[in-house]
């Protein structure tokens, strides 16, 4: 696919405009890299690796390169900071005691679902 890159174990999506390398993002799949990439294509109206749906296209039109860039670029910031965040909050669940009811309301109670729907409680 255009644009897309397997480096440091992460997919990454780039686009050469005026003779200059522009990283677009790291996403986690090569589809999501395909994606992205062909967003920034449109933009600079290159042929994308999958055809852009009519409310993209619309979307798209609203912002400049720059704007575009900002745009994507916080988008991934944002979705990597949730993501880290909640990988954080896994790893403390698991190293901190839920000996006191601060703590278990710091870590989400020390509950959550099956996949039958039932709470399961983990223990410590």
């Amino acid at each position: 696919m255009r644009g897309v890159y397997f480096k440091n174990m992460k997919w990454q999506a780039a686009i050469k405009v005026d003779k200059k390398q522009i990283h677009l993002g790291t996403v986690g799949t090569p589809d999501e890299a395909a994606r992205l990439y062909d967003r920034a294509a449109f933009m600079c109206g290159r042929e994308p690796n999958f055809e852009l749906s009519e409310e993209e296209k619309q979307e798209l039109r609203k912002y400049t390169w720059e704007d575009f860039l900002a745009v994507t670029r916080n988008t991934i910031t944002s979705k990597k900071q949730r993501k880290v965040g909640l990988l954080r909050r896994s790893k403390a669940d698991l190293f901190m005691g839920q000996s006191d009811g601060d703590t278990e309301m710091a870590n989400g109670g020390g509950s959550s679902n099956s996949d039958n729907g039932d709470a399961e409680t983990s223990a410590s």
